[in-house]
């Protein structure tokens, strides 16, 4: 049975020579019967050469409406495998992991399947800062988790009976991918192994925090989904972790229409502060106020969201091979 690797990618010439060739390691140090496709989405850099430079991997490059929705889809597409493994451009795959969710004959031993990843952390400048395991998703044993992020192997069946990602999602497409799934009663099973290293710039980093803010990240990977899944248990616990600060400024906004008064609404920043320095208890530091910034601006972003932006699902695919 052949596995597919699929890696997407855009502007991640830094990164991307590590990634395609953990996977050629990968395939030929398991002796895997296996393909590599790389889905580019209209880089700048010098990706697309360092792809065709590896003489396995297929390439592939989207000329129309693109975000990474649409470069998995087309990736399972043009893949020939029963076993798809999902891999972002900035990413290693650490070649030791295949065998705990790989069967002798290629396929996978669990539907969906992934498993914990490492972050390599970078300035802006592409500087080395830190590294630390992703903690939103670690786990110290193998754990069934309704949620999955760009690294993930499915098997194709239930890849298309969900219908592969949606493409209205610029971001958080992978999120919606395991809500749904998790719904029909396909959990992600979360490995305590390592599957991967991550590199990428610090979540925390500033310039990052506005540029997401900006770009309207949290429209996709909240209002959207939110809005998606409103009947959906797991989403209800993650609006609940993740954005009890939107849900607080709800409540006041309610409670001031009901009071016909806009003294509640005055409650909401030292809500926001308190949580916001809660979070960065362990290193408080200058950007409280930064952060307690952004965290207003999102919740007001994400709650707007819910009621005004509805991007479009239809999406004719655009693509060649290069």
């Amino acid at each position: 049975m052949m596995v597919s690797f699929i890696v997407i990618g855009r502007n991640e010439a830094a990164h991307l020579k590590k990634c395609l060739q953990s996977v050629v390691d990968t395939i030929q140090q398991n002796q895997l019967h296996a393909e590599l496709l790389y889905v580019d989405s209209q880089s700048t850099d010098e990706s697309v050469a360092i792809a065709n430079a590896f003489e396995l991997c297929r390439v592939y490059g989207i000329t129309g409406q693109c975000n990474a929705a649409i470069a998995r889809n087309i990736g399972a597409k043009e893949a020939q495998g029963e076993s798809l493994f999902f891999i972002d451009g900035d990413m290693e795959l650490q070649v030791s992991f295949i065998p705990k969710v790989l069967n002798n004959d290629g396929s996978l031993k669990h539907p969906f399947v992934s498993g914990n990843f490492i972050n390599h952390y970078y300035d802006s400048e592409n500087n080395f800062i830190a590294e630390d395991y992703y903690r939103k998703i670690f786990c110290n044993e193998d754990t069934l988790q309704p949620t999955t992020g760009g690294l993930f192997a499915i098997k194709r069946e239930l890849w298309e009976s969900g219908g592969g990602m949606r493409p209205k999602f610029k971001r958080g497409q992978d999120l919606d991918l395991g809500y749904r799934l998790a719904q029909k009663g396909y959990l992600l099973l979360r490995k305590k192994e390592t599957m991967a290293i991550h590199h990428t710039i610090d979540y925390k980093f500033s310039k990052r925090l506005w540029s997401d803010l900006l770009s309207g990240t949290g429209l996709y990977s909240r209002s959207v989904l939110y809005r998606c899944h409103l009947s959906n248990k797991y989403v209800l616990k993650r609006m609940l972790s993740s954005d009890p600060t939107m849900l607080v400024l709800v409540f006041l906004l309610l409670t001031t229409f009901i009071f016909l008064s806009l003294w509640p609404l005055f409650i909401y920043p030292f809500i926001v502060l308190i949580a916001v320095g809660y979070s960065m208890r362990k290193k408080l530091s200058l950007m409280l106020f930064e952060r307690w910034l952004v965290q207003i601006l999102r919740d007001v972003q994400v709650l707007g969201g819910l009621f005004l932006f509805y991007p479009s699902n239809q999406v004719e695919y655009q693509y060649e091979q290069v």
